[in-house]
């Protein structure tokens, strides 16, 4: 699975917009510990962490 290919997608669908999706990934977060949603995506547990993350964004939570 490519899960940097997912994540962004994933976070496309999320803010709708490929530049704002494409800033949230690659901006280091705290709630990442300081890395961005690419470097924590590069395998399954990471993956699930941001898809995690962008569920909560989805639902009005913010990070």
């Amino acid at each position: 699975m490519d899960y940097l290919k997912h994540t962004l997608a994933e976070a496309e669908r999320v803010f709708g917009e490929k530049s704002k999706a494409a800033a949230w990934v690659s901006q280091p977060r705290a709630v990442f510990g300081n890395k961005s949603a690419l470097e924590l995506a590069c395998d399954e547990a990471g993956y699930q962490r941001v898809k995690e993350q962008l569920a909560r964004l989805e639902q009005g939570f913010v990070c």
